[in-house]
């Protein structure tokens, strides 16, 4: 059971899980020369107990932890609810690790080694985007969109239809409500950077747009139509294609 939690004052407060303590601490201080708050673990079961009790802006994960994975800290803290960004590392060349992460509710990934302002600039664009459609904040009107015979229900962070209901990630609602936003028009890979990850242009070297795109696609086709809902210009970028109602 989560315990009642505070937000801290200031830019933003992290949790940082890296069980190698000089990055740890080389990270720590880091971002805490950027103007953010730190909180700083070695180990899967010690974040899990943090964020029990800490209300996190962003959670920076490596995947390789000594006593609990990062994937199961991840799929952990989702299960849970927690929709706070996560900025997942893991090593060069692991993409099924950045596949896996990413199915389980990671917001972006970087790859080691990595450089800081890199790093620095991923986490920075996370924060300014916030968790997302599945965020706590005031209230609002229910955010549901019609496709074809399928519902979008981006409060609920997911897709139901008579035929079948499934779940989204929060990064998913975001990319699937602005595409949607900009229906039969070329959305660009550089737009879909700056609006729904929050970078401040979208030159940031990241493969994280393609391999969301890639999941939504394999969700959207357990609907009818639903494989033509987002089409691939080449060259160009996307377009969403789905009858929207």
């Amino acid at each position: 059971m989560l315990l009642p939690v505070t937000r801290s004052a200031g830019e933003g407060r992290f949790l940082l899980v890296e069980d190698e303590e000089a990055i740890r601490h080389g990270l720590t201080e880091l971002f805490r020369q950027h103007g953010y708050q730190v909180d700083d673990v070695g180990a899967g079961l010690a974040a899990l107990e943090r964020i029990a009790r800490q209300a996190y802006d962003l959670v920076v994960l490596d995947l390789m932890l000594p006593d609990l994975d990062g994937l199961e800290v991840l799929a952990r803290i989702r299960a849970q609810g927690v929709q706070t960004p996560v900025l997942i590392l893991t090593a060069r060349g692991a993409e099924q690790d950045v596949v896996a992460g990413l199915e389980r509710g990671a917001d972006d990934y970087v790859t080691k080694p990595f450089g800081v302002h890199e790093l620095v600039a991923r986490a920075r664009g996370l924060l300014r985007r916030g968790a997302g459609p599945g965020a706590a904040g005031p209230a609002r009107a229910s955010r549901r969109i019609t496709v074809g015979d399928a519902v979008l229900d981006l409060d609920a962070l997911a897709i139901h239809s008579a035929a079948a209901e499934v779940p989204l990630t929060a990064r998913e609602g975001l990319l699937v409500e602005y595409l949607v936003s900009c229906r039969h028009r070329v959305v660009t890979r550089e737009e879909l950077l700056v609006h729904v990850w929050g970078y401040q242009d979208g030159t940031v070297q990241t493969r994280t747009v393609d391999v969301h795109i890639q999941q939504l696609r394999a969700k959207l086709k357990r609907f009818p139509g639903g494989e033509g809902w987002i089409q691939t210009v080449r060259g160009r970028g996307y377009r969403f294609e789905g009858a929207v109602g």
